[in-house]
């Protein structure tokens, strides 16, 4: 084989890595575009993520309830909630700020009204507060775990999304694996680029 013949096998591999970078991105834009159906003839064509976004998105939202965020999570979250801390500021700034304001602007009454006595009320009703927060917080988890659909929620969040948004999250997050897999394909390429050389001058 003559050396000019040489020179133009060894183009092969370079070609055939083009051609595998050129098929792996043109395979990842397809994931995304065109995001409107696109008929060729007899053949519709539309991108894998718009034509299968609601049932992605259905499918994403059953895993997010089974497997990360179920009813019965949510609950067991809500019931362990320390709620004390924030109560008891909450009737701190009650009665010191609004009651205590309002009592002491009452003709007589107003003039019995110190520390001590808006004291006695407010332990008087951070006592009674706290013997509610268990039962409150048990039917607070029980109305949150009867109304909260977690699936539907997630669900209607992810059909909400435009393309544009989805695309970006998913660009967002896989960037470096969507590049891999670009120069995958170049690689790959020019090694079938390299066996069909070694495989020609075997041959020849």
């Amino acid at each position: 084989m003559t050396a000019e013949a040489i020179l133009k096998l060894s183009w092969i591999p370079f070609v055939t890595a083009l051609i595998g970078w050129l098929t792996n991105w043109v395979a990842i834009r397809m994931l995304f575009r065109p995001r409107q159906p696109i008929r060729v003839f007899f053949w519709q064509w539309q991108g894998l993520l718009p034509r299968r976004h609601m049932d992605i998105a259905e499918k994403i939202a059953e895993l997010v309830e089974k497997e990360l965020l179920s009813q019965h999570v949510i609950r067991a979250e809500l019931e362990r909630l320390d709620v004390k801390g924030y109560l008891d500021g909450f009737i701190h700034r009650i009665v010191r700020e609004k009651l205590g304001q309002k009592l002491k602007s009452i003709p007589l009454i107003g003039n019995m009204i110190n520390d001590a006595s808006l004291g006695m009320l407010e332990k008087a009703a951070k006592d009674a507060v706290h013997e509610e927060i268990v039962p409150m917080r048990k039917r607070l988890a029980d109305d949150l775990e009867g109304h909260l659909q977690v699936k539907e929620l997630v669900r209607d969040r992810i059909e909400a999304f435009e393309m544009e948004q989805l695309e970006s999250m998913v660009k967002a997050v896989a960037a470096k694996e969507l590049r891999a897999i670009e120069w995958l394909g170049g690689v790959l390429g020019f090694i079938v680029g390299v066996v069909q050389v070694v495989i020609l001058l075997w041959v020849v």
